[in-house]
């Protein structure tokens, strides 16, 4: 199969970006997906528990917002990435490749359609794109903790949210560029690594 990213003709062949290095992973290990996938549902739990204890002494407010947050997360994630995203980056046209997140191999099992290379190169643009999404889903809880914490204040609650953006931190300057982004095929053609808005 080709690759979706890369330009084919004319111009565009001479303006392509280089072959990835030979360090990038056409099918990342087992242990690095478990890993940034562990991370990831660490982080949203994380970021639940501390939305839920913030709102200690009002749970009738606090658990409903931290269901909703937890749906969202996980479903624009492990849904919406998969089915927008996904079909149109380069692992899903590698013959048993597996990306960073392992989500390619969750698109291929909810759509075999053929998608259209805008799915990838419209994630990073606009306020609602699925980059935006994601980012929103690493600290989205801070926003909405600081409120329960204002009208019920509980040491656990912010210590969650601290942990909160801690684990975002963390995530986004070091793991995620380091760790992922380096090895990732798609980077030189990735319009979330060029826009900085890779979770």
């Amino acid at each position: 199969m080709a690759l979706h990213l890369v330009p084919e003709t004319g111009q565009d062949a001479a303006a392509a970006p280089e072959a990835p290095s030979s360090g990038s992973f056409r099918r990342y290990p087992l242990w690095r997906v478990l890993g940034l996938n562990g991370l990831t549902l660490l982080q949203y739990a994380v970021g639940c528990a501390a939305i839920a204890l913030s709102y200690r002494s009002y749970g009738i407010v606090g658990w409903p917002i931290a269901a909703a947050y937890l749906v969202y997360a996980v479903v624009q994630l492990y849904v919406l990435m998969p089915l927008v995203v996904c079909p149109a980056c380069v692992y899903s046209s590698i013959s048993d490749g597996r990306c960073a997140s392992g989500l390619n191999v969750i698109s291929a099992r909810l759509s075999r359609s053929p998608v259209s290379r805008a799915g990838f190169a419209e994630r990073a643009h606009g306020a609602l794109c699925q980059s935006s999404l994601c980012l929103l889903s690493l600290v989205l809880p801070l926003p909405l903790a600081v409120p329960g914490l204002a009208i019920s204040f509980s040491w656990t609650g912010l210590a969650l949210t601290l942990a909160v953006g801690a684990l975002a931190g963390a995530r986004l300057a070091y793991i995620v560029p380091r760790a992922v982004c380096s090895r990732c095929l798609a980077y030189r053609w990735c319009p979330a690594a060029r826009s900085g808005r890779v979770a």
